[in-house]
């Protein structure tokens, strides 16, 4: 049973490590990537796919999300990575993407996508999902950048779509600015990038259990070997045991009865004899069948060793599959390249007649324009004469208009200071008003006191009428009463007679100003009202031009390329004023790029479509296109010229240009030249 187990659990170890090693072959299936990794540079960490370990329920989830990425090389720093680069560059093995410690800035997580994790269908944040080493915490991140790992597409919608970016268990994914790609894919029976936790596990397992069970066998080995060396012993000591037996019975002259006694003895000591070998019969018949399936596990397993170590090599599977990517790349590249040369030489035939008769034509067109110019030339320096005397007088009339300008701007500056002079004026009278005000309410407050004080002491004095007077009292103590109350008299001062005049006009001027408040408060309310009215029909008017001109985008977009689809994005579209605009361009397969990812002929075309939408809804009559067809190949240059021919029946083009099909689109011609003395020569054609 223990050697069965062996060979069962060496059968399993060995399908885990070969699907381990397919992992890896595939993680090192582009050169590149191989060539980087066998250099065992200090600073080079490996893929993004080796560093991770991912259960097998999540893998293909985690594969989707992390996308080319997957196989990108983790460095210590930048200097590591230029390195790299130069390496592939001097030895011209490809391109790989690394992405050094010291560098990689991830985008922080927001609180609302973590909340979103936790809602229900949702396994968790993707980088919640894979293990690794702490110290490629920030690539991880970066990798798996605001990513949820949810049940199935549903459930993404049901979270909504475009608050986080969002990959499902079977693959679909769900971008974060609202694409999403997905359908159809075949069942995997492990992963094809990240190494599977479930998988690591059960190597280890089976590891262990194939240890646990050679010791067991070597236990029962070394068990058998001392059965073995026992069952030896015993033999000898029988045969000695016999010997000495036959001896003694030779020596002793025993007796009839003892000799039958002896017998009897002998008999049972044979029984026990047999017994005994019998036993060591079976010993020995279990340990030959062990030996047997021993050495037949034993041959087993090298040749399964052997089998697996040129099964799963993954340097010459690597290198097979490279070889084989790159003799098909160089048949491809031998076909078109064979098709371009024959396309090239037919059209350099035809190219070269047409030249020929178009230069005849040119010469003599030249030539017969040659005189004409002469004509106008000399027309036009008249007329610059005259252009000349008038922007004189004109010039003059403009000295004479900013003098006058300056001098009422010095009387304006003037009046100013006089205003604010005048204002501050005003201010500094109606804070002494104010003073004056409160100084006569003050001084009221009092002779009202001091009224009320003498009218109670008359009341008191009343009570004393015809009582005499306290004579006891001598010249000093009246003369010092006196003087008291005089002090009292002096200090109510005089009245100021004209106060409440000056408080009735102050009260007028108050409620002047409440009103003019008030009035200006309900203008304010009515200028905000207005405000907000305008803000509204300007988003409106400015919503409706913005759909014609996608429309019209979307039109000449596929009018110029009729393998793409384009359009124009709102980047608020709540406050469409406080944000951009953005283009989103599909060339190829069903993933919109922004502008900024295209090459340099697809944004030519891009933003030509932009122009023609925009002058198909505010047409100009003129326009100036300065080499706008530099980037574009000859086909969609045709496309451009006869576009442009179109719309010349509606305005006018200028377009500098080098290239032939504009070149004969066009009504006019004008070619500018530089002669040996750096003077600039204009040569015309009317086609």
């Amino acid at each position: 049973d223990t050697r069965k187990k062996i060979y069962n659990a060496d059968e399993e170890l060995a399908k885990l490590k070969v699907r381990q090693l397919s992992t890896k072959e595939l993680s090192y299936g582009e050169v590149a990537i191989k060539r980087i990794l066998a250099l065992k540079k200090p600073g080079i960490y490996g893929t993004v796919a080796e560093l991770g370990n991912v259960q097998s329920k999540n893998a293909l989830a985690l594969e989707i999300a992390a996308g080319q990425r997957l196989k990108s090389v983790i460095v210590e720093d930048d200097k590591t990575a230029s390195e790299c680069i130069k390496y592939l560059k001097d030895n011209k093995l490809g391109v790989v993407t690394f992405l050094p410690l010291n560098k990689i800035k991830p985008t922080p997580m927001s609180s609302e996508i973590k909340k979103i994790s936790k809602s229900k269908g949702s396994e968790g944040l993707a980088i919640d999902l894979v293990s690794f080493d702490n110290k490629f915490k920030k690539i991880f991140e970066y990798v798996f950048s605001d990513t949820i790992v949810v049940d199935n597409i549903d459930v993404a919608r049901r979270l909504g779509i475009g608050n986080a970016k969002y990959v499902t268990l079977d693959g679909d994914l769900a971008e974060k600015r609202g694409a999403m790609h997905g359908g159809f894919r075949l069942k995997r029976k492990h992963s094809m990038g990240f190494k599977e936790q479930d998988i690591v596990k059960e190597v280890e397992k089976y590891e262990q259990e194939i240890k646990e069970l050679k010791n067991t066998i070597d236990v029962l080995e070394k068990t058998r070997i001392e059965n073995e060396e026992l069952i030896a012993g015993l033999r000898t000591k029988k045969a000695g045991l016999e010997g000495e037996a036959i001896k003694m019975e030779k020596s002793l002259h025993l007796e009839a009865t003892d000799l039958e006694a002896s017998k009897e003895k002998k008999t049972n000591l044979q029984k026990q004899e047999k017994e005994a070998v019998e036993k060591i019969k079976l010993v020995q018949e279990k340990v030959n069948i062990l030996n047997k399936e021993l050495a037949t596990i034993k041959t087993e397993k090298q040749r399964l060793r052997m089998s697996i170590s040129q099964l799963s090599n993954p340097t010459l599977i690597a290198e097979l599959n490279a070889f084989e990517e790159k003799l098909k790349e160089l048949d491809e590249d031998l076909i078109r390249v064979d098709s371009e040369i024959n396309i090239r030489d037919t059209q350099a035939e035809d190219i070269y007649k047409k030249e020929l008769e178009k230069t005849g034509k040119i010469i003599k067109q030249i030539e017969k324009e040659d005189e004409e110019f002469n004509k106008e030339l000399k027309s036009l320096a008249q007329a610059v004469k005259v252009k000349n005397d008038e922007l004189k007088k004109k010039e003059e009339a403009a000295q004479e208009f900013n003098a006058k300008f300056r001098g009422l701007f010095h009387k304006q500056s003037e009046i100013d200071k006089d205003i604010q002079k005048n204002q501050a004026t005003m201010n500094n009278r109606q804070d002494d008003s104010r003073r004056v005000e409160v100084k006569a309410n003050t001084l009221s407050l009092k002779l009202a006191e001091i009224v009320s004080i003498l009218s109670g002491l008359n009341l008191d004095f009343q009570q004393y009428e015809g009582i005499k007077l306290d004579l006891n009292k001598n010249e000093d103590q009246l003369k010092y009463e006196i003087k008291k109350f005089e002090n009292m008299r002096e200090q109510i001062g005089s009245v100021n007679m004209r106060a409440l005049e000056i408080y009735e006009e102050v009260e007028k001027q108050y409620n002047e100003l409440v009103e003019k408040k008030d009035m200006l408060g309900k203008e304010k309310e009515d200028v905000l009202k207005m405000m907000n009215e305008i803000e509204g029909k300007k988003k409106d008017l400015f919503m409706k031009v913005f759909d014609v001109v996608n429309e019209t985008f979307k039109k000449f977009f596929s009018m110029l390329t009729t393998k793409g689809e384009a359009n124009l994005i709102i980047e608020n579209e709540e406050n469409p004023f406080e944000a951009g605009v953005r283009i989103n361009v599909k060339i190829t397969g069903s993933k919109f790029l922004d502008i900024r990812s295209l090459s340099g002929g697809e944004k030519t075309l891009t933003a030509l479509a932009f122009i023609f939408s925009i002058q198909e809804h505010e047409p100009a009559s003129f326009y100036v296109l300065d080499e706008v067809d530099a980037a574009l190949d000859k086909h969609n240059s045709e496309k451009f010229a006869k576009l442009i021919r179109q719309y010349s029946e509606n305005a006018q083009y200028l377009i500098m240009s080098h290239n032939d099909s504009v070149i004969s689109e066009a009504d006019s011609l004008y070619g500018i030249s530089m002669n040996e003395h750096g003077i600039s020569q204009v040569v015309s054609l009317k086609v």
